[in-house]
């Protein structure tokens, strides 16, 4: 029965582009079935074929690869045709891209530039292999986050928040009257805005958490930025900061003592020991020639400091330029460049979007966004391995503004773009592979006093220090990662300056640059200035601190007066850096960014979110005995102060010489005793009778007997002007005085008492 041949509902007749295809797809064997159903000798090469299913031939043309249904039947290859005797279903397929909902991202070129590809952060391939960020937490430390947003809200972590301007747990955003408190909530949006969720735009780590904490909005002091710095530091693993002191090209300040002093605890026990990791964006004072080596935070060794570019890769009018500067990241430019399309606050004039994010503070938070998808691939990354990653794996790029130096370690620095632009892909890849870098190691010269006169240009103070080997076997450094200079100068105009730092090899680093608008006459006590351009650089050799005066005559010579050299670096030798490199090449490919490749990670140290003191039952008691025992002394005491100052003030009536006598006797007794300096006043006997009253009581009858049978005893003799009525001697013209009258009296008592 004859049937007509009829493409089977399976098959499909499609043109596949790529020639490169079909040279893969030609290579592959097949081999015909005989009628004895064995596979002919020669392959591909047998004329005979026998099938009932329909047949699948590819035919190879110049114009691309064809393939053909027919049905099978017994006949020799002819026009190129390979007969392929499989039955043939439908695939489904997919291309392995992300897609999102949200109506923004188009415009996010920064993700995905298509305008101009490749100037971007490159991170759709790692989203593509799962790597988005999740596990980690990062903390908006700014004027507050606005968690309610649609963009933010599944992603929010209240764990690691808090509101140090009114001391609470919610870190919302207060409006306020230049309706700029919406500046932590787009920092937000740019780590880890929600997406698939058909509202605004997609964050760089976008299955990261995202926490705030509110401490700009209000008077800050050190302690409160310290508290910031450590706030939560065992849930909150990247710390952004997108602001800093102001940019107004005249200011030196940064962390004072408390803020360093958080800065340094978070690297050491933040993390679970392996280390907050703080990015902090080098500021927008470019338009004043502002530098970022005056910005303590800049150029701490503990900060990962990110400048900006614009969608162009050039250097925008607002970018500061220093030599601690680690990398680059894109941000807006002019008016006529884009900038970063992120998530908004939606209070007063907001609408829960915006495409006006610019600035620094855009470029921070997206590194600090790229640094989480390096630690969901490697948690166990300490704070220097992020440093040295990003120093690894930065790219450099042409700028004819920049000027880009190659140190001796092999790497390439601008003072203009750090190290170079940040690369998601590479992030990860070398973060997947890396393993930890040797235990930090530093050096710290004697402060050095010179108190040498700064000349005006052209000429210049050249002092140097030596580092033997000797001075760097204690720590077990050979490489250099940061070089930091403190000095103290003294000069009418510090804006006038110019410092330069070299490096044993000859690498020079701009570390002071002047300042127009900086006319401080008090210069820099104690100011330190750091690079990173020595980075992977032997540490052993001569430094030279180079300082110029670009004034002019008018002003009085400035003077250094000290400064003394700070190393930090390893015990990783110049060989062993340049096969970590190696190695890390060799994982840009991605072959190691899978589920099964992974290296062993030490859990990290328990340590508590806050240390709380628990008072035991034994504490309590010994506290109670001390408490009653200073409260039964305190009674003690002012009881005895209480009844000195009363004795000391009482009148007591006089009936007699012995009376008298015996008052005297007893407050000349008690008032050194109670620590009291002061003098006894006898009640019956005044010093000066003019000056002092003595009043007595009147006798009786039988008192009067007494004194008069006293009075003429043997040996006694007779006071004269003695007056009866009164029983006291009476002052006064003819009679005696008060001091005669209190000698007698007291004769009179001594003689009473031998009787």
């Amino acid at each position: 029965m004859q049937r007509s041949s009829r493409p089977s509902p399976h098959m499909d007749t499609r043109w596949l582009a790529s020639p490169r295809h079909a040279e893969r797809l030609l290579a592959v064997p097949v081999l015909p079935i005989l009628p004895q159903g064995r596979p002919a000798a020669g392959g591909l090469s047998s004329p005979h074929v026998q099938d009932r299913h329909n047949l699948l031939l590819l035919k190879a043309s110049a114009g691309g690869l064809r393939t053909e249904t027919r049905p099978a039947c017994r006949r020799r290859v002819r026009n190129g045709l390979l007969p392929v005797t499989l039955p043939q279903t439908l695939l489904r397929r997919s291309k392995r891209s992300v897609h999102f909902n949200d109506p923004k991202f188009p415009l996010q070129w920064h993700l995905n530039n298509r305008r101009s590809p490749g100037k971007d952060i490159n991170v759709t391939g790692v989203w593509e292999r799962n790597v988005t960020g999740r596990g980690v937490t990062v903390v908006v430390v700014d004027d507050g986050v606005e968690h309610t947003v649609k963009d933010i809200q599944p992603n929010y972590c209240p764990e690691g928040s808090y509101d140090l301007n009114s001391n609470d747990p919610d870190p919302m955003p207060h409006p306020d009257e230049e309706n700029g408190n919406h500046h932590g909530t787009r920092c937000a949006g740019e780590i880890a805005a929600v997406p698939n969720n058909s509202f605004c735009t997609v964050g760089v780590a976008y299955g990261s958490r995202i926490a705030g904490i509110r401490v700009l909005d209000g008077p800050l002091t050190d302690s409160m930025e310290a508290i910031a710095f450590n706030k939560h530091y065992q849930i909150n693993d990247i710390y952004s900061c997108s602001w800093g002191p102001d940019d107004d090209g005249k200011t030196v300040d940064g962390p004072h003592q408390l803020g360093k002093a958080a800065l340094q605890h978070g690297v050491i026990a933040g993390r679970r020991g392996f280390g907050s990791i703080f990015v902090v964006a080098s500021g927008n004072g470019g338009q004043h020639s502002d530098n970022c080596n005056y910005d303590g935070y800049a150029n701490s060794i503990y900060t990962v400091t990110i400048g900006a570019v614009d969608e162009t890769g050039s250097m925008p009018f607002y970018a500061e330029e220093c030599a601690s500067m680690l990398a680059v990241t894109f941000s807006g430019g002019d008016k006529m460049m884009r900038s970063i399309v992120t998530t908004d606050w939606d209070l007063q004039k907001g609408t829960g979007c915006t495409e006006g994010h610019t600035g620094t503070s855009a470029a921070a938070p997206l590194a600090a966004g790229m640094i989480a998808l390096m630690l969901q691939v490697r948690p166990c990354l300490t704070w220097r391995d992020v440093q040295h990653i990003i120093v690894f794996t930065a790219t450099k790029y042409e700028d004819r503004h920049a000027k880009w130096d190659v140190n001796a370690g092999g790497f390439s620095h601008s003072h203009q773009h750090g190290f170079g632009l940040l690369n998601a892909w590479r992030l990860v890849n070398a973060a997947k592979i890396w393993e930890s870098v040797p235990y930090l190691a530093s050096y710290v010269s004697p402060v050095l006093r010179e108190g040498k006169s700064i000349p005006l240009l052209p000429q210049e103070l050249q002092v140097a220090w030596n580092v033997s080997a000797a001075d760097l076997q204690l720590s077990g450094m050979r490489t250099l990662e940061h070089v930091a200079v403190t000095v103290t100068i003294t000069h009418p105009r510090r804006g006038n300056l110019e410092i330069r730092l070299f490096c044993p090899s000859g690498m020079m680093s701009l570390i002071g640059t002047t300042r127009s608008m900086d006319s401080d006459p008090n210069g820099f006590a104690d100011w330190t200035f750091s690079t990173v351009r020595c980075w992977g650089e032997e540490a052993q050799g001569t430094y030279r601190l180079v300082v110029r005066d670009t004034g002019d005559e008018s002003l009085r010579a400035g003077t250094l007066r000290q400064w003394q050299l700070t190393l930090y670096g390893s015990s990783w030798s110049p060989a062993e850096m340049r096969e970590r490199q190696r190695l890390l090449e060799e994982a840009m490919s991605g072959q190691y960014l899978h589920s099964n490749f992974s290296l062993p990670c030490p859990p990290g140290l328990e340590i508590p979110e806050e240390q709380r003191y628990t008072i035991t039952a034994n504490t309590l008691k010994t506290l109670l005995l001390l408490g009653c025992f200073a409260v039964f002394w305190t009674f003690y005491y002012m009881l005895e102060v209480c009844l000195a100052r009363s004795t000391v003030a009482l009148d007591l009536p006089c009936h007699g010489a012995a009376a008298c006598r015996w008052y005297q006797q007893r407050a000349r007794r008690r008032a050194p005793e109670s620590g009291l300096d002061m003098e006894a006043v006898p009640l019956c006997g005044a010093k000066d009778a003019e000056d002092v009253e003595i009043e007595c009581e009147a006798p009786g009858p039988a008192q009067e007997a007494a004194q008069e049978e006293r009075a003429w005893a043997p040996g006694l003799p007779r006071a004269p002007g003695a007056h009866r009525g009164t029983g006291c001697p009476e002052a006064g013209a003819g009679g005696l005085s008060g001091e005669a009258a209190a000698e007698l009296l007291c004769e009179e008592g001594q003689q009473q008492q031998r009787c």
